[in-house]
């Protein structure tokens, strides 16, 4: 049997059979379990589950164990099916354990990837997974794996224009960084500074499938280089390989700073933090570079000494070494080998050929500078060659004079012009120079830039933005000198137009009487380069602030947002920096013989008369006084208005009402975005779903239930739409900046809590409690509906249809509850993310129509495979703070599920062959539940029954569908 399972930088201890943890170590508060059979637990461990719920037990407060269901999977900082009990006196809350929305941007936004790409964030739709997003970290810019992306239809974007004439066009909840952290763009408004990062790379193009060395290519060399080649998957290389990218970036830096020594030796010159990179990458191809060496050195020029310190690194593999020469690296005294571009070049990307030359910009071409006052130098590269190799240097111009004009660079013609020779041969000096316009230099400074060499990126940082204030500067005054032509022109006395402007006279002069040829110059008080550059505050990632000219609404379109792995949970989009629900069950009286022939019908006035999908429109559309009262009074809002019966509120938990829920202590905005949403489904996994008992478990606890085989019922998923996720996202944020210190001891800033009995924490608390008011009634006004629905279909009223509510069970909270943690019983916040409470029989919380038998608990599954109706089971407590599974739980993410599976194809087969009916409002909504990107309800639900922790009482399959 086995006794361990290796998942990783994660290895799980068996405990018995379907519970296993990971022990505590380090600075992990408790264990942590995971609950699941051996092909659930396989399935876990493919994504970043079994690492979030190990970074959960460093909550503060943590009590006995952090816990994930059998359905678990990735969440944002913590598993979507993990539970947590937190102690309530000294423990926290935290919003990223209960869920929270993330955050969107339209699909033409540009996405800076990994080795100096960008692309459209709607391209990254189907190939995020092999994707890395460049993120802004404290100590400067890296790539971080993309490991989420979402995609979300008609939504309202604004467009952001920042005094530098930056644009990105975002929804009003997408954070910007500022000084302060993220902060969303609702709370920004023109003046706010926020960050940029002004390098945009080059379009990603895929590469072509190249084959450049095999191991023939080494077939004179010793047998064991070629064995250190293979072994590091390095051979066959191919234009495609990651490792053939990292490759052109060395080999272009050393094509400019580098050299071969004796004994296989592969020298690097450079400053230390520059070199650092460059042994990052040497590392990632697969050899291991020496430490950096720092050696003092004598020059004499001109008759004046002077001592510099130089530092270098060497890599002493000769297969390394032999690896470079084959892909181009010049051998032996660079002025006399004749090296030119590789052959192979004819076959990269312009990513990829930019790769190569940013490197060798780095380490050779000068740095942006001031030729006079405000105006830049022309940056150039130039090298010493033979006269007899000259003609290859002058090849080798040409080629990357002709990669620059491919990106639209202009460069100034090549010049080739004597120099001092040495002994050995006669010298010629070739230089290539970038025209030095402004636009044409931020295409350069922007596009292609320097690699290896910080302090020539930071100052193409600073030039840019100068470069930018300059231009704008200039159209300042272009537009005055237009006005004051056009009001002269129309009669207006020259005196009168000078006074109309705040600028020189003279200028003024010059515009009306024609004294200018093109374009005006900066003014006198337009600082010139090198004293802006002192000014200029680049920070170690690059970044800098700018302040907000404007904030307008743009259009409403799709959007899309990804989630990275690196701790900073940012990207850089456009250059910006930028970073509840529940189920119900209703019964009927009606059987499967009754429903039949009816299902067309049904469906389609199901999906008529229920709001689903995305954004507004709901049964209910109040003022913000009833947003307000649904938030303190839950379900007896609904039972004042008509929508409920007393009988609803007592199947209900907690009867449908929080008490602690305090409408105050939610933002307009959430309020806003809930006010046209009462009674709506949504969109992605929420669905209503008409379905049949297919078989019973327990006979006893189904009759006490009203369940019995071929009876239809009703099962509503939703939650607290907008709303719910507003209130989330505002207290995250607040969390984040409130207690920093807090968050700084966590491992993953998702985590982000308040301290329990800290101001935030209670206010959080009364919020999420009002925002579970607001989820009830939600489903409520869809049940309401559905009442009618039936009612209009099968001409009966719905009391005479037996209609009434089974249980209506939360999912997506965290809740005060008393539970034994070993020692002692302890008041508790109780986290549920994607998990559903599961009290046994006796349990005071259980409403007293299921106390003697215990809680009904509610699992729907996919499509194809049915759904679960359970009861809490009497281990629930010891094991799960009396918590079980929520659902299936996903295999696949949306967007792989939209490349494998077709909308309309998956509804077509479930009609066919399962005779299931679906209605939705998007063929791709239904690829996003197809059947089969599910983990297996049926095992998932065997887990739970053989726990202990929830008991089968029935299972259900479906017979028609509505989605949003």
């Amino acid at each position: 049997m086995t006794t361990t399972f290796d998942a990783g930088p994660v290895t799980l201890e068996r405990v018995r059979e379907h519970v296993w943890e990971i022990p505590r170590e380090g600075d992990m508060r408790v264990p942590a379990r995971v609950l699941a059979s051996e092909p659930l637990l396989e399935e876990i461990a493919e994504d970043k589950t079994l690492e979030q719920l190990r970074n959960t037990t460093h909550l503060p407060g943590i009590r006995k164990w952090a816990v994930c269901m059998p359905d678990g999977h990735q969440g944002y900082g913590f598993p979507v099916g993990g539970v947590a009990g937190i102690d309530a006196e000294n423990g926290c809350i935290s919003p990223g354990a209960v869920g929270y929305d993330i955050n969107c941007l339209p699909g033409d936004t540009e996405v800076r990837l990994a080795h100096g790409r960008h692309v459209t964030i709607e391209e990254l739709v189907t190939r995020f997974e092999r994707e890395e997003a460049i993120v802004a970290d404290a100590g400067g810019l890296e790539p971080s794996p993309i490991r989420l992306l979402t995609e979300s239809s008609d939504r309202q974007v604004f467009e952001v224009v920042t005094e530098t004439g930056e644009r990105l066009e975002a929804t009003e909840d997408h954070p910007f960084r500022t000084r302060d952290g993220m902060s969303p763009l609702a709370d920004l408004e023109p003046g706010d500074e926020i960050d940029v990062q002004p390098f945009d790379g080059v379009e990603h193009d895929e590469p072509a499938d190249v084959t450049l060395l095999t191991v023939e290519d080494f077939e004179d060399e010793n047998p064991q280089l070629r064995r250190v080649l293979e072994d590091r998957d390095v051979l066959p290389l191919s234009t495609a390989d990651e490792t053939f990218n990292r490759l052109l970036s060395v080999l272009g830096f050393f094509t400019g700073d580098g050299s071969f020594g004796g004994e296989g030796q592969t020298w690097f010159y450079g400053e230390p933090a520059d070199l650092e990179s460059i042994r990052e990458d040497v590392k990632a191809i697969g050899f291991e570079p020496s430490k950096i060496y720092s050696r003092e050195r004598n020059h004499e020029i001109d008759g004046k000494s002077f001592r510099t310190t130089e530092t270098s690194f060497k890599a002493t593999a000769k297969a390394f070494r032999k690896l470079l020469v084959k892909l181009g690296a010049p051998v032996g005294p660079k002025i006399e080998s004749g090296f030119r571009t590789p052959d192979y070049f004819e076959h990269l990307t312009d990513w990829q050929r930019a790769l190569y030359y940013r490197a060798y910009f780095g380490a050779e071409m000068n740095a942006p500078a001031a030729q006079h006052d405000k105006n830049l130098y022309c940056p150039k590269v130039s090298q010493n060659r033979s006269v007899d190799t000259v003609e290859a240097g002058r090849a080798w111009l040409e080629d990357m004079d002709a990669f620059l004009a491919d990106l639209g660079i202009e460069t100034n013609e090549i010049e080739v012009f004597e120099t001092d020779s040495n002994a050995d041969s006669e010298m010629r000096r070739l230089r290539l120079g970038v025209k030095n316009d402004t636009e044409n230099l931020l295409r350069f400074f922007t596009t292609v830039g320097y690699r290896y060499n910080r302090s020539k990126r930071r100052k193409a940082v600073k030039a840019v933005r100068y470069l930018r204030l300059k231009r704008q500067e200039i159209q300042r005054r272009a537009n005055i000198a237009a006005e004051a032509k056009a009001m002269a022109d129309g009669g207006v006395a020259a005196e009168d137009v000078k006074a109309a402007f705040e600028i020189n006279d003279r200028f003024i002069e010059r515009s009306i009487w024609g004294g200018r040829r093109g374009p005006p110059r900066p003014g006198a008080e337009f600082p010139n380069f090198e004293d802006f550059c002192e000014a200029c505050d680049v920070r170690d990632d690059l970044t800098l602030p700018t302040e907000i000219e404007s904030i307008a609404p743009s259009r409403t379109t799709t959007v899309y947002d990804i989630g990275v792995e690196h701790d900073a949970h940012n990207f850089i989009a456009n250059e910006f920096v930028v970073s509840n629900c529940g189920v119900r069950m209703v019964r009927t009286n009606l059987t499967y013989d009754d429903l039949r022939g009816n299902e067309e019908e049904l469906v389609n006035a199901l999906f008529a008369n229920v709001p689903s999908g995305l954004g507004g429109g709901g049964v209910y559309e109040g003022s913000t006084d009833d947003v307000e009262a649904i938030l303190n009074r839950g379900m007896d809002w609904a039972l004042e208005q008509g929508f409920a019966v007393e009988d609803d509120l007592e199947h209900c938990e907690d009867e449908g009402y929080r008490p602690e829920a305090d409408a105050s202590a939610v933002s307009k905005k959430a309020k806003d975005r809930g006010k046209n949403q009462v009674g709506s489904l949504g969109s992605g996994n929420h669905f209503l779903e008409v379905q049949r008992v297919t078989d019973v478990f327990r006979e006893d606890v189904a009759a006490d239930f009203g369940l019995e085989v071929d009876q239809v019922v009703v099962l509503i998923h939703c939650g607290s739409r907008g709303l719910g996720h507003q209130v989330c996202t505002d207290y995250l944020r607040d969390i984040e900046q409130t207690h920093a210190g807090l968050l700084a001891q966590l491992p993953d800033k998702e985590l982000a809590a308040a301290p329990a009995g800290s101001q935030l924490a209670e206010e959080y608390y009364r919020a999420m409690c009002a925002a579970i008011n607001f989820a009830w009634v939600n489903r409520q006004l869809v049940t309401h509906q559905t009442r009618k629905v039936f009612a209009k279909v099968f001409e009966t009223d719905w009391e005479a249809l037996g209609m009434d509510l089974l249980y209506d069970v939360a999912h997506n909270i965290a809740k005060k509850e008393v539970h034994d943690v070993g020692d002692e019983e302890r008041e508790l916040f109780v986290h549920r993310k994607g998990a559903t409470r599961a009290f046994p029989a006796g349990r005071p919380e259980v409403p007293s129509a299921y106390r003697d038998v215990g809680q009904p608990i509610i699992i729907p599954g996919s499509m194809g495979a049915g759904s679960y109706v359970l009861r809490g089971g009497e281990a629930s407590l010891s094991e799960s703070f009396g918590s079980t599974a929520h659902g299936a739980g996903r295999l696949m993410s949306r967007t792989q599920a939209k490349n494998e599976y077709w909308g309309e194809d998956v509804m077509d087969d479930l009609r066919e062959q399962n005779h299931v009916y679906v209605k939705a409002q998007s063929g791709a909504t239904v690829a996003e539940e197809a059947p089969g990107v599910y983990k297996d309800v049926d095992e998932v639900v065997r887990v739970s029954d053989a726990l202990g922790i929830g008991d089968k009482v029935a299972r259900t399959f479906p017979v028609c569908n509505i989605k949003g």
